[in-house]
């Protein structure tokens, strides 16, 4: 198959667990884009926390973000093609939210909310390993349900972290009956997007845009919320990090997030 855009996982993926981009990524990245293929983020996180491989990573024009919430053009800095979560059922998520031992984020076209007591203790909700990008890009509020309660701007993702990971199974439960897709993402999070919504159907709208057909794309994860990626890509591929379940799905399996994965599949684009 040609392949002519590889779409590529953020966290677990082009990151390694230094949440660093390594050199062997960066050459291969700069190799194939010179070579006239696209490259694309395709990413749970919102657009202010992309700053960094944007900087990094100019040859890379389009970010897929909040887990195909909203497609963003960094060198136009505009957001589109964006769906949010219905006012009731976010209001639903908060109330629950509200009597839970959880930390809340809300991910928004251009920013992202977190309250200030509960940043202050982003270990204990084992995101610890994503300091330095929250303290970097994260608007603090002193009481996030509140912000909520006045917030007219469309809510594209929640995320909702638990400091005892077994414990968002029974978030989950309570809010099965909600109208929205669920996803499990990192050891503790339970992300909510508006229903139909994911990181496939953004790639097929930024497909769309670009007027490449998904067929012709390669997308590389590692975790539950890339299936859908995978799905709408003409080969998906697992790192070699990812969980089981996430490897069967996958077409293909390569190397760990250390140990070059994710420029041994990004160089796959110059021998398609």
């Amino acid at each position: 198959m040609n392949y002519q855009l590889i779409a590529l996982d953020l966290d677990g993926t082009l990151l390694n667990s230094r949440k660093e981009i390594q050199e062997e990524t960066l050459r291969a990245i700069r190799k194939v884009a010179a070579a006239g293929k696209t490259l694309v983020f395709d990413t749970g996180r919102a657009v202010c926390e992309l700053t960094d491989e944007f900087a990094l990573l100019p040859e890379v024009r389009y970010a897929v973000f909040a887990s195909g919430a909203g497609i963003y053009d960094n060198r136009e800095k505009r957001a589109f093609a964006l769906y949010g979560i219905p006012r009731d059922q976010a209001r639903e998520i908060f109330a629950l939210a509200r009597t839970k031992d959880v930390m809340t984020q809300i991910v928004l076209p251009d920013l992202d909310i977190v309250q200030a007591s509960q940043l202050d203790r982003l270990e204990y909700y084992n995101m610890g390993p994503y300091r330095p990008m929250y303290d970097k890009a994260m608007t603090i509020v002193p009481d996030i349900f509140a912000y909520a309660e006045t917030c007219t701007d469309e809510i594209l993702k929640i995320n909702l972290y638990h400091a005892d990971p077994p414990e968002r199974i029974r978030t989950r439960e309570q809010l099965a009956a909600l109208d929205l897709e669920k996803v499990y993402s990192d050891v503790s999070s339970l992300e909510f997007s508006a229903k139909g919504i994911d990181k496939g159907t953004g790639l097929v709208s930024l497909c769309e845009t670009l007027g490449v057909s998904p067929s012709e794309c390669i997308a590389v994860g590692d975790g539950d919320n890339d299936l859908p990626m995978f799905r709408a890509a003409g080969l998906g591929v697992a790192m070699g990090n990812a969980a089981e379940h996430v490897k069967t799905a996958a077409d293909r399996v390569v190397a760990d997030l250390d140990h070059g994965g994710c420029a041994q599949e990004v160089m796959m684009l110059l021998d398609s």
